[in-house]
């Protein structure tokens, strides 16, 4: 089988293909699993940026859609159905949030396990990091728990409130709440843990202290992931750079090329390509470099 490096270079009008030297298919292996190990990082890094959009998402939802109730006076003319979509939405959004928490742990630790063992230094760096964040921050392990109690008990959020102090003639001052009742989720979980004796010390929790917590608890727990994986990724880059470096411009893609077939005047008529993703290496060395 022909096995060769090259480049696909994009036009308005079309593409143009180069293909560059022929390679074995220990090389094409040795290729596709360093691909294969930037590729990983890529999807773990896919995990974080849906929780952080989901985070954003609950912010920006609060901060519009407060602003609209208190502005169309439901809050005072009692429009129910307004009411509730807003109630609808907000618990929506939470819901989101909270299985995409619960989805980027348990992906991370599988992947880690997968790749380095349940035993290895890497799964156990990870799993330290999530006891050090669940004992350390109220945010995060309430948010853990919490997760648990909207998948067996009901919808997180049992309400939310606006309210307006008049300052002067056509102004006002707005307060809008959403807060959990520490009562009533002890009243409907028993599953707290540790948990527990922070509801029975914290009546009224605000969920934006929350978010603004969890937010660097996410950062904190990026960050070590990327350690664990760093090595690994590195040696990848090291390996892509050296060997097909070269090749990478501005404007084209870096490929593989195989299942190469041409015409009676040789010229390129089929090809599979798998792309090198300097993209992702790019990014990589930027974030780093800003660490």
């Amino acid at each position: 089988m022909e096995i060769r490096l090259g480049y696909i270079e994009q036009y308005d009008t079309g593409y143009s293909t180069y293909l560059d030297k022929q390679i074995t298919e220990q090389e094409y292996d040795k290729y596709i699993s360093n691909i294969d190990e930037l590729n990983n990082y890529e999807n773990l890094k896919r995990l974080f940026e849906i929780l952080i959009l989901n985070h954003n998402e609950f912010i920006e939802f609060t901060m519009v859609k407060s602003k609209v109730l208190f502005d169309n006076s439901l809050s005072i003319s009692g429009d129910k159905e307004s009411y509730n979509q807003h109630y609808l939405n907000l618990n929506r959004i939470l819901l989101n949030y909270l299985s995409s928490f619960r989805t980027l742990l348990d992906h991370v630790e599988t992947i880690i396990k997968r790749k380095y063992g349940k035993a290895s230094n890497q799964t156990s760096q990870f799993q330290e990091q999530t006891s050090y964040l669940f004992d350390n921050y109220f945010a995060y392990r309430f948010m853990y728990k919490l997760r648990n109690y909207a998948q067996h008990c009901g919808l997180p959020i049992d309400e939310f409130s606006i309210s307006a102090t008049k300052i002067s003639d056509n102004k006002f001052k707005t307060e809008y709440k959403v807060d959990f009742d520490s009562v009533t989720l002890l009243s409907k979980f028993k599953e707290w843990g540790k948990v527990k004796n922070d509801l029975i010390n914290i009546k009224t929790i605000s969920i934006f202290p929350i978010l603004d917590e969890m937010k660097l608890t996410i950062d904190l727990l990026w960050n070590r992931v990327v350690l664990i994986f760093e090595h690994d990724i590195e040696n990848a880059i090291k390996f892509l750079v050296d060997n097909a470096g070269n090749l990478k411009t501005e404007h084209c893609e870096v490929c593989l090329f195989t299942d190469i077939v041409t015409d009676e005047n040789n010229r390129l008529k089929y090809f599979t390509n798998q792309t090198i993703p300097f993209d992702t290496i790019d990014e990589f060395n930027k974030n780093k470099n800003c660490t």
